[in-house]
């Protein structure tokens, strides 16, 4: 079959309608990471700033070790009352948790009970999280099986402009503000803007039907009693390294897209409304590289992107947080490395694991994959990263969690991979092949 990097123009719609509320979704879901020197002081009081900021990322985690449940939950809702109804659900969920976290009182006022209450929050984001974007990468998968690649990467690339939204919204708030009235109640702000972001694109998804593909996946899907029981019985390997490729994209952007704001700007002291302000930036401007890394999964060998992608976190991890730790680096530059990272990394791997399930439980597969790999090292790379700083003195933190992770990652492209066959399309404008 040829290989594909165009589609119709209804695909192009499908996969912006589905993108629109994952990248309000995640733009929530990241402006507590954004948020986080400020939500230490207010949330975990300590005698010294590291300690605060290793409360306010555990919380963080937090949120991420939701996401697999979340992934199995929703997931079995879809298959039983359909994507639109189980988008629209975890929309809903995470506009009103973010909205709530704007609104409650800080540790000064109600003690103990401010944090318990910000966790709780944040343990509803990360469940309503894990079962939104595998269930976009599955859906536009399946739609458009020979352009998998593409759809994913429009996705993703919607993903990048939400961090960039965030930290847009973040730069402007400083600037108007000031310091000192974002520190005291300006800090709330992002998160009721979200939860307004969020009701909007609970309406669009009102208005979103299932096409009669999905419908026939859900119909497929209920011939398979319990679709998690099934995979772990007869498709570990596709879960295996699909957990592992996972595990590096989830780092990677976490590090490079959600940590790095708090670790320039509260570990090296470079000037907070500067980070913001390139950050905004930086991934705004190389949120197509996603959309290209996607293009490639579609015309290269998937395995060798995926080798490529592993080395290149584990070789220059470490000489890139030498140059961002150098007396007065360039913050523009910094940024632009940031955001390449996070692009390659997010446009690159998810689409990899798409073929490592059968139809009956691609769904399960890739939340499970999905949300375990981003629960356990993504979730936990904030807090790694600055707990080794806290204890070692080395800034370098970061680079260390990394350089580990890609070496696991590795044992992924060691193992043959299972292939499982989408339905094939053809390119635009070609004719099938004659009989005879």
């Amino acid at each position: 079959m040829p290989r594909c990097i165009t589609a119709p123009s209804e695909q192009y719609k499908l996969a912006l309608a589905v993108s629109m509320g994952g990248m309000l979704e995640l733009y929530d879901f990241l402006i507590y990471a954004l948020m986080a020197s400020y939500i230490a002081g207010h949330f975990f009081p300590a005698s010294d700033q590291l300690t605060s900021l290793l409360g306010t990322f555990a919380a963080f985690a937090a949120g991420y070790l939701t996401r697999p449940l979340g992934g199995l939950f929703f997931g079995h809702l879809g298959d039983r009352f359909g994507r639109k109804k189980t988008f629209t659900l975890t929309i809903f969920l995470m506009a009103l948790t973010t909205a709530l976290m704007g609104c409650l009182p800080t540790y000064k006022e109600v003690g103990v009970v401010a944090p318990l209450l910000l966790v709780l929050l944040r343990l509803t984001q990360g469940f309503s999280l894990g079962g939104e974007l595998p269930g976009a990468i599955t859906y536009l998968s399946e739609s458009v099986p020979q352009r998998q690649g593409l759809m994913i990467g429009i996705l993703f690339l919607a993903l990048m402009t939400g961090i960039s939204l965030g930290t847009f919204l973040l730069g402007l708030l400083n600037l108007l503000l000031g310091e000192e009235a974002m520190a005291q109640w300006g800090w709330r702000m992002p998160f009721w803007i979200g939860g307004l972001l969020g009701l909007f694109s609970y309406h669009i998804r009102r208005r979103f039907d299932d096409s009669g593909l999905f419908v026939a996946l859900d119909q497929v899907r209920q011939r398979s009693t319990i679709p998690l029981i099934l995979l772990l019985r007869e498709h570990r390997k596709g879960l295996f390294c699909g957990l592992l490729l996972m595990a590096l994209c989830g780092a990677t952007v976490t590090v490079y897209g959600v940590y790095m704001p708090s670790y320039l700007s509260s570990i090296l002291d470079l000037p907070r409304a500067n980070v913001v302000w390139r950050t905004a930036v930086a991934f705004l401007v190389l949120s197509p590289l996603s959309l290209v890394a996607g293009i490639l999964t579609d015309i290269v060998n998937k395995r060798l992107l995926a080798t490529c992608m592993a080395l290149a976190v584990i070789v220059l991890s470490f000489p890139t947080f030498q140059y961002f730790v150098t007396e007065s680096p360039p913050i523009r530059r910094i940024m632009m490395t940031c955001g390449l990272f996070t692009a390659l990394a997010s446009g690159l791997l998810p689409p990899v694991i798409v073929r490592f399930f059968p139809t009956e439980v691609r769904y399960t597969g890739i939340a499970t994959s999905y949300n375990f790999g981003f629960a356990i090292f993504g979730g936990l790379a904030p807090f790694s990263s600055t707990l080794i700083v806290q204890k070692t003195g080395f800034t370098l933190g970061p680079a260390y969690y990394l350089a580990v992770i890609g070496i696991i990652s590795l044992i992924a492209v060691l193992i043959p991979w299972p292939d499982y066959d989408m339905e094939k399309n053809e390119c635009p404008g070609t004719k099938p092949a004659e009989k005879g």
